[in-house]
């Protein structure tokens, strides 16, 4: 069997997908872009700088010792090509400097990767540019497509992709590599729902969100029952927003789970608030309280 790289020995729940990535290798059966799909904090990242590595690597396994692996090691590869939301979105901009830059030739004389963090977040236009690239692939180029939630992607995107598949860890891997800070989280379920996987879940605790989500929960309650957002909410960053209101959306499981008919009820109610967190996703610049206030009111309104 081969031996798990070390990056990846922290996160054995990637065995397989890794596994299924070397066999492709082996068998010639790579393609130029590969969609890494798997839930927010569930690895994705680990496993694409392993194929990131093992791509540029002159000995084709990570060596460390190579002139490429140190390249990356020290930050500054070349021909390594990250791109990223800005904001809530990745910009056509962006991929117009990508195509640019690739047309040119390896700085180092072997393969280029590009690896596309958030990819859902690709805005319509840089979608359809983004699909002229995957549509004409260039000889040693290789892209890497971080998703969450790839229905967002558009089907001639994702229809041009290999996809590799991470998913959810186990209960007890969780556990493992959150190590004993997971003692600071009581009910598994609920943080796992909002946040995602093990490394969101860590994140989470190590930069003390967890006690700011805790908070929200509180502040959505009273907002509830005033039938007026309260202040501390309306003045959260457009980057936590979806987060505000996933926070928003269980805590209305949350008091509908021994009560059918009130989620029956409030069904509508609910479906906006998940519609709204979709939306403020892809979205920045939005007017908050406006959108908070208004879930507020549908859902007071199907209660009286």
């Amino acid at each position: 069997m081969i031996k798990l790289p070390h990056r990846l020995e922290q996160a054995p729940w990637l065995t397989t997908p890794w596994h299924e990535w070397l066999q492709r290798r082996q068998l010639g059966r790579l393609g130029h872009a590969l969609l890494l799909q798997g839930p927010d904090g569930c690895g994705k990242e680990i496993l694409s700088e392993q194929i990131l590595t093992a791509l540029l690597c002159d000995s084709g396994d990570g060596c460390g010792f190579c002139r490429h692996c140190q390249l990356l090691k020290a930050g500054h590869h070349p021909d390594r090509i990250d791109i990223g939301p800005d904001g809530n979105q990745i910009k056509i901009e962006a991929i117009r400097a990508l195509i640019s830059r690739l047309e040119g030739t390896a700085h180092q004389g072997g393969a280029r990767v590009v690896v596309i963090d958030q990819a859902e977040k690709l805005n319509g236009a840089a979608a359809n540019a983004l699909l002229k690239t995957l549509e004409e692939p260039m000889d040693g180029v290789y892209l890497l497509l971080l998703c969450s939630a790839p229905e967002r992607l558009l089907p001639t995107i994702t229809s041009r992709c290999q996809r590799l598949v991470v998913a959810m860890p186990t209960l007890t891997q969780t556990n493992e590599f959150i190590g004993e800070a997971s003692l600071k989280l009581g009910n598994w379920p609920y943080w796992q729902a909002l946040l995602g996987g093990p490394l969101a879940m860590k994140a989470a605790i190590d930069s003390d969100n967890i006690a700011t989500i805790t908070q929200w929960r509180k502040w959505w309650r009273a907002s509830l029952k005033s039938g007026l957002v309260e202040p501390q909410l309306a003045a959260v960053d457009s980057e936590s927003a979806a987060l505000v209101l996933k926070v928003l959306y269980y805590e209305l499981l949350f008091i509908g789970r021994s009560r059918p008919q009130w989620l029956a009820e409030h069904y509508s109610a609910i479906q906006q608030v998940i519609e709204k967190i979709s939306w403020l996703e892809r979205q920045s610049g939005i007017n908050l309280v406006a959108v908070f206030q208004q879930l507020i009111t549908a859902i007071r309104q199907k209660a009286q």
